[in-house]
Parts: structure tokens; sequence; C-alpha cells
């Protein structure tokens, strides 16, 4: 009979106590995006190619991971698109027949996204669905609009990378509006994904994966999230938000500069504060604070310099590349640029690496 709890290289182990199949449904995350990927292939976006809206509307209702994503996909594509894209959690009386509605979330009952879809339907709007498309969302569409719902059953707090893809192929959707930059490939985006999660899988030693690694390093720590970008930050908030709700891990999220502040507020005056604190007198020692680094590849070298003040920082820089690959070689310049189109990929893969830690963290805590 087992006893205890395994260690990360106990596959047998982990596999047996991973009742609600977290590892499969985490894996998925390229799944989810292909499947938008075969949906647009499939010509369901044909109908916005010839529109130029007035502006994409996306409601989210109450899902706090489908505003999550759109906050994030916002951050990542707004600047590099002639139209303006709006999150709100419920439809804004002035949208009208020029505007585009996304209705997004993880549950056809959400009172909010009926209501979006059946005003944005009388008035005539174009309304993309990226919801489940049953119960009170569908009798409220009539029929009408266009279907991007999931295609792919996952646990709906690793629904992100899902919601993600349907905000991009609505934007790049929009053929005759101007997109700068690199257009995300959302087959890239899921071969990329796919790597991820391949290269994280149960079955690899912990040595030689990173998401394994990342559990290790954040058992029996507090923890703080951040980037230094707005997507990046935006990405912490989400991978805070996984690690709470998967792990059980309370986790912060914030940027380069407020991991900084936490970092010099926990050490105190030094390692000296350390070496002579008393239990007795001075009352229990703060937990150790790990804080984790999200950032792309482009901006490594960048990210090294500034977190230099927060100790032993984890830098997660997402990239099917091999580590040694990734990092700038030193004294190259800074990339003063900030959320670029292609940058979408790596930071997706870095939240599936800290998504799989949650897991891998919460199987061998048994929580």
């Amino acid at each position: 009979m087992r006893t205890g709890m395994p260690d990360l290289d106990d596959v047998e182990g982990l596999v047996a106590l991973d009742v609600d199949g977290l590892l499969q449904s985490v894996a998925r995350a390229g799944a989810q995006v292909r499947a938008v990927a075969e949906a647009v292939r499939e010509g369901a976006l044909d109908p916005l190619s010839p529109l130029r809206p007035r502006g994409v509307v996306i409601v989210s209702g109450g899902s706090l991971v489908a505003a999550a994503a759109s906050e994030f996909t916002v951050a990542m594509l707004a600047a590099h698109t002639d139209v303006p894209l709006v999150c709100v959690p419920s439809l804004p009386g002035w949208v009208g027949p020029l505007d585009v509605v996304v209705v997004l979330g993880d549950d056809a009952g959400d009172p909010a996204l009926a209501d979006a879809a059946a005003r944005a339907t009388r008035r005539r709007a174009e309304v993309v669905v990226g919801a489940p498309l049953e119960g009170p969302l569908r009798d409220a569409l009539g029929g009408a609009g266009i279907d991007l719902s999931p295609r792919v059953h996952v646990d709906r707090r690793f629904g992100f990378t899902g919601f993600v893809a349907v905000i991009v192929a609505v934007v790049t959707g929009l053929s005759s509006v101007r997109f700068t930059g690199e257009v995300p490939g959302l087959d890239a985006v899921a071969n990329a994904l796919d790597a991820e999660a391949a290269a994280n899988h149960v079955s690899r030693e912990s040595f030689r994966n990173q998401a394994k690694l990342l559990a290790s390093r954040m058992a029996d720590t507090s923890m703080v999230v951040c980037g230094d970008t707005p997507g990046s930050v935006a990405t912490a908030a989400q991978a805070a938000t996984t690690m709470l709700a998967i792990a059980g891990v309370a986790c912060a999220a914030t940027d380069v500069a407020g991991a900084s502040v936490a970092v010099r507020d926990r050490a105190g005056s030094g390692p000296a504060d350390s070496l002579f604190h008393d239990p007795f007198i001075d009352g229990p020692a703060p937990a150790a604070l790990t804080v984790l680094v999200l950032g792309v590849p482009r901006r490594e070298w960048q990210l090294r310099h500034r977190t230099g003040t927060l100790g032993e920082a984890v830098l997660v820089v997402g990239s099917v590349k091999g580590e040694s690959e990734q990092a700038a070689a030193p004294g190259s310049p800074m990339d003063t640029r900030g959320d670029l189109p292609a940058d979408l990929e790596p930071l997706l893969s870095a939240l599936l690496r800290v998504d799989m830690a949650a897991v891998y963290l919460r199987l061998i805590r048994g929580s």
C-alpha cells in the first residue's frame, strides 16, 4: 500500500493522485488554440473579412478567466490594429450595427452573456460567440451569430488560451482593418504550446522538466509573479490566479518595480538579520519569498538587468528553444519596445509552464 505523498519523479503516484484529470486538462492549451484555427479554416469568420467596424467589444460576463484573457489580448494587440478593442463585463448601451461583439465565457447560463447576445443581435451588431453555445445563450441568439464556441473540453480554470485564440482570430479576421507588426499565427501558437506541454510532461524527470523545477522552487514559500510590460503583467496576474485556484498558494501579481519593493521590505537590513534572528524575542521569521519574472526571449537581457535587485528571482521565459538559446549575449542593447503581437506566443508558453507547475505542486501537496 502506498504511503505518504509522491515526489515529482514518482510518475505513477502523481497520475494516481490526479483524480480531477488536471494533468490532461492543462496540457490541452495547444488543442484549444488549434480548434479555433480549424474553425477559421472552415470559414467561420468569413463574414468579418469585409467589415471596418467602429469597435470590437469583448463581453466577458462573470468569467474572471475570460476577463483576464481579454485584458491580456488587448494589451498585446490594441496598439497594432486600427480598430478600438474594448473589454467589458456587460454590453454597453452605445453598441450598434457598426460594431463587432465578442461574447466570451465558460457558462452558457451567465445572464450577462445572454443579455449581451440578445441586445447585440437586436441592434444588428455582428456577434461572435466564444462561449458554450447552448441553453440561454443559444436561445438569446436565435440562430444568429458566428460560432467560435469551445470544441475542446478543459477545466474552466485552464480556458485562458482558448479565449485568447478567439479574440486573436476575430481581430486578425478583420481583413479590411490595418494590422501592423507580425500577425500571430494560431497554428504556430498551438505548436509552441504543445511543445511546452510535451517538455513538461509528467514522465520527464525533474532535472529536465522546467515545470517540475518551478514546482519545487514554489513549495513552502510566499509567491510574487511579475512582468515588465503590460502584456507580461497581465500574464502574471493570470498566473497568480491559477496558483491560488489550483495549488492553493496565495500569490501576488505586480510589475518588476512592485516586486523590487516587496523584496526590499522582506529582506530588512540584510542577511545579518537572519543570522541574529531570535524567534523567542523577534517572533517568527518571515517566510521565504519566491519571485517569478515572466518574459519573452527578445527582452531577456533587459529583464536580467532589471531584476538584479530581486535576489534569486526565477526568470520564466517562454520559448520552444533550449534555455541556452534564449538568453541574449552580454552587452546586448536593451529592447525598449513594449509588447509586440509576436510576443503572444512566448508569453502563453510561459503561462502554461506556470500552470503545469501549479498542477504538480497541488499533487505533491495533496491539496
